[in-house]
């Protein structure tokens, strides 16, 4: 459980496949990066599923650009806390803290100014849109053997629902939003993150 979670939070994502035609799509695609650019705030409950049948939940939190905070509950002993530039990843079962750049992560790709789904940091390898839900498979040029991020929609109206984190070895993690509001007011403190122990905790620069 812990190796499918900070895959989720500090894998990178990976470049895999040469640039696929999507000219059919373009209207739909250009849809989903304004959409995604636009949003300011998103606050949901989680469910997450590993392959091995593992589940989690916990709370949501994102204000773009860049700062993100996955609260899992127990007994999954994980917070993740971005702040912008450095995800930090603590496991309280373990007494473990992990920094990590976050344009390193897959928190980087959401956090950008603007989105771009097929660009020079990011490729998009498959994208979908039937039966009123969306899909979009992206990873990151210039890496291989690492993973992919699907972003999953529902269209009409557009709306965020579920993302799909896919490993080097094909196994994935699925993280299902529910009951998301969008918009809301969120404090810059929700995104530092107080070192628990008592230590010097890492504070938003």
């Amino acid at each position: 459980m812990r190796r499918i979670l900070l895959l989720i939070a500090l894998s990178p994502l990976l470049m895999a496949a040469t640039p696929l035609p999507w000219a059919k799509n373009e209207t739909d695609i250009v849809r989903v990066e304004k959409y995604l650019t636009n949003l300011t705030t998103i606050v949901a409950n989680f469910n997450q599923a590993d392959a091995n049948g593992g589940m989690s939940t916990g709370k949501f939190y994102l204000k773009r650009p860049g700062k993100m905070r996955w609260e899992y509950k127990p007994p999954t002993p994980i917070l993740l806390v971005s702040d912008g530039k450095v995800v930090t990843y603590y496991d309280s079962e373990l007494d473990q803290i992990n920094y990590v750049p976050v344009d390193d992560t897959l928190a980087g790709f959401l956090g950008q100014d603007i989105i771009k789904l097929d660009s020079k940091a990011t490729k998009l390898t498959r994208f979908t849109s039937a039966d009123g839900m969306i899909r979009a498979t992206v990873v990151q040029a210039g890496k291989t053997d690492e993973g992919s991020l699907t972003l999953e929609f529902t269209d009409g109206p557009l709306q965020l629902r579920q993302m799909v984190v896919t490993d080097q070895s094909g196994q994935k993690t699925q993280i299902q939003l529910q009951n998301a509001e969008f918009g809301t007011a969120l404090p810059d403190k929700l995104f530092t993150f107080e070192d628990p122990r008592g230590h010097h905790s890492r504070r938003q620069r």
